[in-house]
């Protein structure tokens, strides 16, 4: 993240300043640094780099550095900025009200609305990584067995069971893998997409119903060595997901896109870490398993 250096820091003037002025002074000042530090950010370090929130977070962050640091660094802003809430005669000439050095956090209600959006979702993004990672770890022995059996990585398994329930919070009847029910079974009726003529159309369907995750993971395993045998052995996540989409899995055209980015997504990074899996996840299948390229 890009920020200035090299700033001489100034004396500060011990004149009692007018009741409610040094607030102000400030907060104007404040925001005047806020505005001129976000333009030089937008040079700095990419926000993609701190994972979900990372843009709402940079400007939390700056929004705390300009209100409570860098007000201390121009004497002459200060002044002009109190001259200009009509504090100008009560300080001597060159001299400023004097301005706390050390503030306590910021009043939510005095942050821009980028800023408070930026609580709200640094929280969201933390119930996230716990469901996240709650999920993973419930499921990752099975899912590691799954792709033994069919060569490929656990975390393409993985990204794909995200892709379907939302990292679990959306799989009734234990299906991990939007499997439909056929020829009567038991299933549970949901909202899903389908693409016709080109364009994701919503759709009710009848899912299968499993007794537990394991017995939804065993049943998927069946399913793409009887029905998807392209995708056995694929040793990469994208050679796995491009040959179901290539076999009809789903019928979404960015199924195979979308499982590859939830697979190198930090989210996944941070959840393969969490269960001991980040070597293995993201490596290659076993090779004595493993086909040749990739499609």
């Amino acid at each position: 993240m890009a920020l200035v250096t090299n700033l001489g820091q100034s004396s500060l003037n011990t004149t009692t300043p007018q009741p409610g002025l040094s607030e102000a002074v400030k907060h104007m000042t404040g925001m005047l640094w806020y505005e001129m530090l976000s333009e030089l950010n937008k040079s700095g370090m990419s926000a993609d780099t701190l994972g979900t929130g990372g843009d709402n977070f940079q400007s939390m962050f700056l929004w705390n550095v300009a209100q409570n640091d860098f007000g201390k660094y121009d004497t002459a802003l200060a002044a002009a900025a109190a001259r200009q809430v009509g504090g100008g005669g009560s300080s001597a000439p060159g001299t400023m009200p004097a301005l706390p050095v050390t503030a306590a956090a910021p009043d939510i209600q005095a942050m821009p609305e980028a800023a408070q959006a930026a609580s709200a979702q640094t929280r969201q993004a933390g119930d996230l990584l716990s469901q996240a990672k709650s999920f993973a770890k419930a499921v990752w022995p099975q899912i590691q067995a799954a792709a033994q059996q069919l060569g490929v990585p656990p975390v393409a398994l993985l990204a794909q069971s995200v892709l379907e329930t939302g990292w679990g919070a959306a799989a009734p009847g234990h299906n991990l893998f939007g499997i439909k029910a056929v020829d009567g079974e038991t299933g549970t009726s949901r909202a899903t997409h389908e693409m016709v003529d080109g364009v994701l159309v919503p759709q009710t369907s009848t899912f299968r119903d499993y007794t537990s995750l394991s017995a939804s993971i065993s049943d998927y395993v069946g399913q793409i060595q009887s029905g998807f045998q392209a995708a056995v052995g694929q040793n990469t996540v994208a050679g796995f997901a491009g040959a179901l989409q290539h076999d009809g899995y789903a019928t979404d055209t960015n199924y195979a896109a979308k499982i590859i980015s939830i697979s190198q997504s930090p989210l996944m990074a941070q959840v393969l870490q969490a269960v001991g899996g980040a070597a293995q996840g993201a490596g290659n299948a076993p090779p004595e398993q493993s086909k040749a390229g990739a499609l």
